[in-house]
């Protein structure tokens, strides 16, 4: 039985590159491209077998730990698809054992631990400058593909069970996204060591911390081993003794727990109101604007899109890496949020698909559905920038910096919203439709798409520009503007920016209903 799923993993990799010729190339080239970056990162771990011990090992630890971690959070976003998920062997009577013993074993043909064993080779040959290092990171290598495999196993399935029937597993695509973003550009810098200093000691504390979590335990032994550090080395194998023991028992765990359990069915909520349609009344801008808080609440491509913004603050992570002081980083998040929340109504009417007929067959006005579409973000997204602002002068310590934050974000929020709602009827384009995954955008979108986005984000840029230049200004001692002045400059433009894009918009929603309508059916 365990040779057959074996056999059954390898047709499967095989199977990937039969389909169509625009799957093929796409996972060709995707293979090759993840390959070269590999041998690259291979390349660089093992160029520090002649260099410093704390430099090696801050470098060595610090990625490992964040590709393990990275093997943790994909598989756990994309359980629902994965083909060696066991709940789809339940029908074919295999025992716990065979079952738990192929699926873990056949988990090791795959891209993902391929790479990790060819980074865990590359550390051994970091590591080879003793008897004890090199025998340690022997070891090391063995234990790094075994808790990846198994994290890759354990994580999936775990993601299978929670989000197999919940909206939620929408979301995790997002969180998963957000964590490539910040994880990559922070291995490329600590793999160049030129641009960063590994033996600072910001970095020295987070590889001391990695070095005791489950995914950096066993990356750390041959570094401590290297740099003389013996009793931690071995406290640390034990960790990762540990750590694969106790992701056995749970893979045994999981493996036995689905092929006697019963999914359960999905549960229907009734609402007896009709939510925020009975609270805003029956006008047009009410009725526009309980459509557009119902969406932002239940959507699940509307959640994936903002809970993206409470992930922005980790940004800061790679500019810690880079070496930019840590207060200053308290500055970058909240600006950085508002451009999101001002950008992410640009295509709104898209997302109505063919609903947007009832916009334009009741003849509402069309300021009405410009300024309704815009009330959750307004409503919501205002006091939590007043009170990010307050949270990040805090950081930065210096509540002086409350005002400027308050000023460039609020610019950057109110001038995407009224930029957005020209954008969204001036430049619509086809978008996901409801009810598909939030990240299955079509085809056809074209060179609108970049069009629009484009405009948005220089436009939304632009309007935080004033503010911004005199916030800079008094944060670095070039000049002391008034707050009432920068208060004012940001506000002001925001709020001009918002009332013009509501008149504009509407005017052309007047205009061009029929053509929107005709535009969101070819989504």
């Amino acid at each position: 039985m365990v040779a057959q799923l074996l056999r059954l993993r390898a047709d499967l990799l095989a199977g990937e590159v039969r389909g169509g010729a625009r799957r093929s190339v796409a996972v060709v080239l995707g293979s090759l491209v993840a390959l070269v970056a590999t041998l690259w990162a291979a390349s660089v771990l093992g160029g520090l077998h002649t260099a410093d011990p704390a430099v090696a090992r801050t470098i060595v630890v610090l990625v490992g730990t964040a590709v393990t971690l990275g093997c943790t959070l994909v598989p756990f976003a994309v359980g629902v698809a994965d083909q060696l998920d066991p709940r789809r062997f339940t029908a074919f009577g295999i025992g716990q054992r065979d079952l738990a013993v192929g699926l873990g074993l056949a988990g090791l043909l795959g891209i993902p631990v391929v790479a990790v064993a060819v980074l865990a080779v590359a550390q051994v040959v970091t590591w080879s400058r003793g008897a004890g290092p090199a025998l340690l990171a022997v070891v090391a290598a063995v234990l790094v593909l075994a808790t990846t495999a198994l994290l890759i196993r354990v994580a999936g399935t775990l993601g299978a069970l929670a989000f197999a029937g919940h909206r939620v597993r929408e979301a995790t695509w997002a969180v998963v996204l957000v964590g490539v973003v910040l994880v990559v550009p922070s291995v490329l810098l600590l793999l160049r060591d030129d641009r960063v200093d590994p033996t600072g000691p910001g970095l020295q504390r987070l590889t001391d911390v990695a070095g005791w979590t489950p995914w950096g335990a066993a990356w750390a032994v041959p570094a401590d081993a290297a740099s003389g550090h013996v009793g931690t080395a071995v406290a640390r194998l034990l960790v990762a003794l540990v750590v694969v023991g106790l992701l056995g028992l749970a893979w045994w765990a999981l493996v036995g727990r689905v092929l006697v359990s019963v999914p359960r069915p999905a549960r229907v909520h009734r609402h007896r109101t009709l939510g925020w349609f009975d609270r805003l009344g029956s006008t047009p801008f009410g009725a526009v604007a309980a459509r557009a808080l119902t969406y932002w609440a239940r959507d699940p491509r509307y959640r994936s899109s903002y809970l993206i913004l409470v992930f922005v603050p980790l940004v800061v992570l790679p500019l810690g890496v880079a070496g930019v002081p840590w207060a200053w980083t308290a500055l970058v998040p909240l600006p950085l949020m508002a451009l999101i929340a001002g950008f992410l109504p640009h295509n709104d009417v898209s997302y109505d698909n063919t609903a947007v007929w009832l916009h334009v067959a009741s003849g509402a006005p069309g300021w009405t559905d410009r300024l309704g579409r815009l009330v959750p973000l307004i409503v919501v997204g205002v006091p939590l920038l007043v009170a990010g602002a307050a949270v990040s002068a805090a950081l930065y310590g210096d509540m002086d910096a409350f005002p400027l934050l308050v000023a460039v974000s609020v610019s950057g929020l109110l001038g995407g919203l009224g930029l957005s709602s020209i954008v969204s009827v001036a430049l619509p384009y086809p978008t996901v439709r409801p009810g598909d995954h939030p990240f299955h955008q079509p085809q056809a979108a074209g060179a609108t798409a970049t069009v629009a986005q484009t405009l948005m984000v220089v436009g939304t840029v632009l309007c935080m520009v004033p503010a911004g230049w005199f916030s800079v200004r008094a944060l670095i001692g070039a000049e002391d503007p008034s707050t009432s002045l920068v208060l004012g400059v940001g506000i002001g433009v925001g709020v001009v920016v918002l009332v013009i894009g509501v008149v504009v918009g509407g005017v052309v929603f007047d205009r061009r209903g029929p053509d929107l309508l005709a535009a969101a059916q070819r989504n």
